[in-house]
């Protein structure tokens, strides 16, 4: 008699969503922390509207979904790595969107 799949932990379309929107944002924070850390929150959030810079930021704060998605489907966890994916287009359409407005 087969046994049904183990179910593993943190395996769910859910969290890998989520997981898929909290990376960019510490993406985003840290990249501040490098580059732009002399200056204050407020006006690098400032700055980054103002000149252009926000949806090339946006575009590279995915990129660390690469990671969280291959590190989930290295570890078997293929529901996970639905979710990033998910959120990871989402957030593309919305770059396109805001490049397509040409803000």
């Amino acid at each position: 008699m087969s046994q049904p799949p183990k179910k593993r932990k943190l395996d769910s379309v859910p969290i890998g969503a989520i997981t898929g929107i909290v990376s960019p944002i510490l993406f985003f924070i840290g990249y501040y922390f490098v580059r732009y850390h002399k200056m204050p929150f407020g006006a690098y959030l400032r700055y980054l509207t103002t000149g252009s810079i926000l949806i090339p930021i946006f575009s590279l704060c995915v990129y660390p979904n690469l990671l969280v998605f291959f590190s989930f489907i290295w570890t078997d966890r293929d529901k996970s790595s639905r979710g990033v994916v998910l959120t990871t287009i989402l957030i593309t359409i919305v770059v396109g969107i805001l490049k397509s407005l040409g803000k």
